[in-house]
């Protein structure tokens, strides 16, 4: 089995284990807000004699990658996708457990994910909190959602 393949399955198969567990009431709302602003009121600091940009950013294409990041799909990305993002923006999910969720918002795989970085980006990581829109995730876990986002959202740390 390739690695490809061996990602979205571990990815699919986590998926399906949490799905049954996650409220659906926590992806009610409106799909229809875009707002792209970062509204968190971080700011630099130094390393030594580098300069570590904390934003705000105001779009997810000023918003880097750590080097050092050990963030990545395995140790936060599929965890924090199938407790708040999945249980409507899951392929499995149809109809009125969507909550509005439109169809082709879906992040099943890694691909479907990578895709929309920017769009997940401004309505859920660093100081954007949009999605989901009954709350949920702590201002630390959207920090390390727009971090595992800026990198690329890579299955494994570094790659």
């Amino acid at each position: 089995m390739n690695m490809k393949v061996a990602k979205d399955c571990l990815f699919r198969g986590a998926r399906v284990l949490v799905l049954a567990a996650v409220v659906p009431w926590a992806c009610g709302g409106d799909e229809a807000d875009t707002d792209t602003s970062a509204s968190s009121e971080t700011g630099s600091e130094t390393d030594g004699d580098t300069a570590i940009d904390e934003g705000p950013w105001e779009s997810f294409d000023e918003r880097p990658c750590p080097q050092d990041s050990a963030v990545d799909a395995q140790n936060f990305g599929i965890p924090f996708l199938l407790t708040h993002c999945n249980g409507c923006h899951g392929g499995a999910v149809t109809g009125e457990e969507r909550q509005g969720a439109p169809p082709e918002v879906t992040f099943d795989t890694m691909d479907q994910v990578r895709m929309q970085l920017d769009r997940i980006w401004v309505r859920s990581a660093d100081g954007n909190d949009t999605m989901p829109p009954a709350g949920g995730p702590t201002d630390e876990e959207r920090r390390m959602l727009g971090e595992w986002l800026a990198c690329g959202a890579p299955f494994v740390a570094g790659e």
